[in-house]
């Protein structure tokens, strides 16, 4: 599988969303017949956009159209369309695209990956890309995090230093930082972390109406950044230090107070303010991050004077975590039958809804592309081995929305190598009516999305968004599980 920077800037399209405002507008022209047509309306569609190509005067209005195709699932027909266009602007960016995938990502060492990016940059200058640089800064955090890994750490920041888009650059920064830490250069990690976080905080404090969606992206990256410096300053006990950017970081934006939780909360034990270090770990702990179980009972103990009550006050922890899940997952819940389906499993079986009546079944759309997706995974393994035993519950993972042409091996290889037990079913059969994947007929829009269906074949639950907390995900899949094993009561 390729190793490519995946971020939520990504979600943004950041790279086209510049782009000219007319390819734009000709993509929601057909978005209807995207979305909603027939497959005969998708047809004329595409053959019409085939028919268009010989008039096209820019490499936008092939992008368009590429784009437009990918959309229609005619993945035939919009290979064709990029070949032409390769051989028309053979220096152009789909050219320039495709020497990225498939030569400098494909690149197993850090030497080799800076010669295909000098080759890069030589054949396609960023001077000749004004309006995408993101795309190059892409690759040059890819390099300096090879570098990093290396144990070249002046390489790596020298190829970050030259990164463009501030608004950006602590997704490169950040990476780097990490592995150098790992690696024992607390001094330069120290410094890239900062810089990350200073960037961040720069677009979090801009006046609202200068917050374009770069800026909100940045900000958003606020708490992850300040979080890693700031645990450096913890693990030197700077503890005053760290609590003035956390505190200035909560009055600056209180919404990412979550995220930096456990630094502020060693921060404060540092400085011996225990009972708001306290607070904050029963605040965790409600919210369903049981790894700080150890830490909450020890502070118990030493500011009551004793364990006594302990169990007591865990256990209505616990039930207020239960019933914010019970509350919170009212608002998912919906009722309508499940589309069936035919799918292949990993094996080459088939699977199908129909064969599963009778059972409780979680769908879990994904790819190995969404970061999103694989940050849940470990919570998902946890709730599904917690059903082992039950069968009439069962998990299937639905590979979607895949973009590599080898995406069966990939998938394959991602779920061998990180040893999950899934029943993993490849959403690629076309409905022959509509030209729509499970994942459209779903109306799944974004990825992951979940889909809890009782034993009769509706619908109870729909999901989506993910979160690493494991206890949480454990938690929230058993009461969506036991909810859609009882009646629908309307």
């Amino acid at each position: 599988m390729k190793t490519k920077i995946l971020t939520a800037a990504l979600v943004f399209s950041l790279t086209a969303s510049f782009a000219q405002q007319p390819a734009k507008n000709k993509y929601q022209q057909y978005l209807p017949i995207i979305e909603k047509g027939t497959l005969v309306q998708k047809d004329s569609l595409a053959n019409v956009l085939m028919s268009e190509l010989k008039t096209y005067k820019s490499e936008e209005d092939y992008r368009t159209t590429i784009n437009i195709l990918r959309s229609l699932g005619k993945e035939d027909l919009q290979a064709s369309a990029e070949v032409l266009a390769k051989k028309k602007y053979p220096k152009g960016s789909l050219t320039r695209d495709a020497f990225i995938t498939d030569v400098f990502y494909n690149a197993s060492t850090p030497v080799q990956k800076e010669k295909a990016y000098n080759d890069l940059i030589k054949k396609w200058p960023v001077k000749n890309f004004k309006e995408e640089p993101l795309t190059y800064d892409y690759v040059l955090a890819n390099l300096a995090q090879s570098f990093a890994n290396d144990g070249n750490a002046q390489k790596a920041v020298y190829y970050l230093e030259e990164m463009k888009e501030r608004f950006w650059r602590g997704n490169g920064y950040i990476p780097v930082g990490q592995i150098l830490l790992r690696t024992g250069d607390t001094t330069t990690a120290a410094t890239l972390l900062k810089t990350a976080m200073d960037d961040s905080y720069y677009y979090l404090t801009l006046p609202e109406d200068q917050k374009d969606n770069k800026a909100r992206f940045a900000a958003m990256g606020y708490a992850s950044s300040m979080s890693a410096y700031v645990n450096i300053l913890v693990s030197q006990k700077k503890f005053t230090e760290a609590q003035g950017y956390i505190e200035n970081a909560l009055n600056a934006a209180p919404e990412q107070a979550d995220g930096l939780a456990m630094v502020y909360y060693k921060s404060l034990m540092g400085t011996g303010r225990k009972l708001e270090a306290y607070n904050i770990l029963t605040k965790l702990y409600a919210k369903g991050q049981f790894a700080v179980e150890n830490d909450l009972k020890k502070l118990y103990t030493e500011l009551n004077g004793s364990v006594q009550g302990y169990e007591n006050f865990n256990a209505s922890l616990k039930i207020e975590l239960t019933q914010n899940i019970r509350n919170h997952i009212k608002e998912m819940a919906t009722f309508k039958p499940a589309p069936n389906f035919e799918l292949l499993n990993l094996k080459g079986e088939k699977v199908s809804l129909a064969s599963l009546k009778g059972k409780v079944v979680v769908l879990d759309f994904w790819a190995t592309w969404c970061q999103p997706c694989i940050r849940s995974f470990p919570g998902m393994k946890a709730a599904q081995d917690s059903y082992a035993d039950d069968k009439d519950v069962q998990f299937l993972f639905m590979n979607t929305w895949e973009r590599d042409k080898n995406y069966k091996e990939n998938v394959i290889s991602f779920i061998t190598k990180n040893n999950y037990p899934f029943e993993v079913l490849y959403d690629d059969q076309k409905d022959p009516q509509t030209g729509e994947v499970m994942a459209a007929k779903f109306g799944v829009k974004g990825i992951p999305a979940k889909f809890i269906i009782d034993k009769e074949g509706n619908i109870r639950y729909f999901l989506t968004g993910s979160t690493p907390n494991v206890d949480y995900i454990k938690l929230e899949m058993k009461e969506l599980i036991e909810a859609a094993k009882k009646p629908y009561k309307g």
